[in-house]
C-alpha cells in the first residue's frame, strides 16, 4: 500500500510540490501518527488520508506586489487574495493575520498583568504594504485586464494566481464528523505548511519564529483530514479525487512561488 501511494503521488506532481513544500501524506486507520493503534475488527473500514508538514515552506511577497502595483494599484491585493485564499482552503498558511493575532494575545496578556511593565510589541502594521490595504478586484475584472497587461512577467504571475484559485476550488474540503472532532479535542492547532512574509526577516517572520517555540507543546492537528470508507470503491475514489485536487493546488502554488521574484533560491 505504501508503494502504491508513492506511485500515485509520483503521478500527481510530487517532485514539483517538493520544490517548495515539505509535506507528508499519510494513509492510516488512526489519526494518531505516534501510535500503532488498537483498531477493532469492525472499524477497519474507516480510513484517513491526512496531510502534515515536516516544516514550513517560505515565500516572500513584497517584490511580486511591487511589480503588480506598477500595472494596477489594486492588483497586488487581488493577487494576495487569490494566492492566500487558494492555499488556506486546504492547509494552514502563517501570514500577517497570524502575526496580528499573536501581537493581540500578547497585548492582552501583558495588560492583564498588573506587575508587568511596558513591553514593546512587533509593529505588524508597519510591514504591511499600502497596496494590500486596498480592496481586491473582482475575478471578472481581472480576467478582462489580463490581455491588456503589457509586462509579460506580471501577466504570467497574474494568470497563475487565477489558475491556482481555480484548481483549489475544484472540490470542497471534506467535513469532519463529531467522532473525529472529539478525538482532536486535545490536539493543538495545525502547524503551518507555509510562511508568507512581505520581506525577509520582517516582523511577521519574527512572530513566526516566536510561535514556533510552542507549536509542538501538544500534538498538532493535521492540516487536512480526508476520511473515507476503505471497503467501498466510491469512498476510495472520492477520497483520492480530493487528494488529487490538493496535489494540483500544491503543484500550481509551487510553480508560482518559484516564479515570484525574490524567491529564486530561498527554498
Amino acid at each position: 500500500m505504501k508503494r502504491a501511494l508513492e506511485r500515485w503521488l509520483s503521478e500527481h506532481c510530487d517532485t514539483v510540490i517538493r520544490e517548495q513544500f515539505l509535506l507528508d501524506i499519510l494513509l492510516s486507520t488512526s489519526l494518531d501518527r505516534y501510535s500503532a493503534g488498537d483498531v477493532k475488527a469492525g472499524d477497519v473500514s474507516r480510513v484517513f488520508l491526512t496531510l502534515e508538514p515536516d516544516s514550513a515552506g517560505y515565500v516572500i511577497l513584497g517584490p511580486t506586489l511591487r511589480l503588480l502595483e506598477s500595472v494596477h494599484p489594486r492588483l497586488p491585493v487581488t493577487f494576495l487574495h487569490l494566492f492566500l485564499g487558494a492555499l488556506n482552503r486546504w492547509f494552514r498558511v502563517y501570514d500577517q493575520r497570524d502575526a496580528l493575532d499573536r501581537v493581540d494575545r500578547l497585548r492582552e496578556w501583558y495588560d492583564g498583568d498588573p506587575e508587568g511593565g511596558e513591553v514593546e510589541q512587533p509593529d505588524i502594521g508597519r510591514c504591511l504594504p499600502e497596496s494590500v490595504k486596498r480592496r481586491p478586484l473582482g475575478r471578472r475584472t481581472v480576467a478582462v485586464m489580463i490581455p491588456e497587461i503589457r509586462n509579460p512577467f506580471a501577466r504570467q504571475l497574474t494568470e497563475l494566481a487565477i489558475e491556482l484559485d481555480r484548481v483549489s476550488c475544484k472540490r470542497k474540503r471534506p467535513q469532519i464528523d463529531g467522532e473525529v472532532r472529539e478525538f482532536l479535542i486535545d490536539c493543538g492547532e495545525p502547524v503551518p505548511a507555509l510562511l508568507a512574509v512581505f520581506e525577509q526577516s520582517d516582523p511577521i517572520e519574527g512572530c513566526f519564529d516566536e510561535d514556533c517555540q510552542t507549536m509542538l507543546e501538544v500534538t498538532p492537528e493535521p492540516n487536512l483530514i480526508i476520511p473515507f470508507n476503505g471497503e467501498l470503491r466510491e469512498g476510495v475514489l472520492g477520497a483520492f479525487a480530493i487528494l488529487a485536487t490538493v496535489c494540483e493546488t500544491l503543484s500550481c502554488a509551487s510553480r508560482l512561488i518559484t516564479l515570484m521574484p525574490g524567491n529564486e533560491r530561498l527554498n
